[in-house]
């Protein structure tokens, strides 16, 4: 039973073989790439309207308050025209001071918002650009990595056929064991015990260990996760 599942371990080596060359591909990993960037585009853009609405609406207010202000400083202006009384003119000037300190400082202000709304706009442009990019990336390297996936579509579903044979020739619950293993990236998945270690990673067998692998057994390394046979 063991020989059957080394067997199917090394069958199973060639379709690892061909998974890699498929998901290490540089087609593969630019066709990614652009793909995880073109995902997070939508929210990217989400993030840019609700800032651009929090900066216009903060903009109009500060316009709005500008023209609030003009207006006193332009009845102001109007009143000390026609005053005679010293006290009330310089209570009228100070206050015209106070305005215009106000409306520089709400000038400032605005300023600073028109310029993240300028920051905001060339963004959206940038997003625009490398978006583009983007679509054009994936579109190239899936087509390309499709390719690939086409021309290594022979080889790779003999080999599959092959596993499907040998499998049956193999445990279930060995079979299930070692797939777990498998889709858990742990390869090669079965390693010959040397001495009284692992064979993958020299990890030390107790005693009990020893006895079920003596006896025929396949057990489980503590430190790698492998699984272990004895060759008899």
């Amino acid at each position: 039973m063991i020989q059957s599942l080394l067997d199917y371990q090394k069958t199973d080596a060639k379709l690892r073989d061909i998974e890699k060359k498929l998901s290490g591909s540089e087609e593969r990993k630019k066709a990614m790439t652009a793909k995880k960037y073109l995902e997070g585009v939508e929210e990217n853009v989400n993030k840019l309207d609700a800032r651009a609405s929090e900066l216009m609406a903060a903009y109009e207010k500060t316009e709005q308050e500008q023209a609030k202000l003009k207006e006193q400083e332009v009845e102001i202006s109007d009143a000390l025209g026609s005053l005679e009384d010293e006290k009330e003119a310089t209570f009228l000037i100070k206050k015209a001071e106070e305005l215009i300190s106000k409306i520089k400082s709400l000038t400032a202000k605005a300023n600073k918002i028109s310029e993240e709304i300028q920051a905001v706009l060339k963004e959206y442009q940038t997003i625009k650009n490398t978006t583009k990019a983007a679509q054009v990336q994936y579109n190239e390297n899936a087509k390309k990595y499709n390719e690939l996936k086409e021309s290594v579509k022979g080889e790779k579903e003999a080999v599959e056929k092959e596993l499907e044979t040998l499998k049956s020739k193999v445990d279930g619950t060995l079979m299930e064991r070692y797939m777990t293993k498998r889709s858990n990236k742990i390869y090669p998945v079965l390693y010959e015990v040397r001495g009284n270690v692992c064979g993958a990673c020299n990890m030390e067998l107790s005693m009990a260990e020893m006895n079920k692998l003596k006896n025929g057994e396949v057990v489980d390394c503590d430190q790698c996760g492998r699984m272990l046979y004895l060759k008899k």
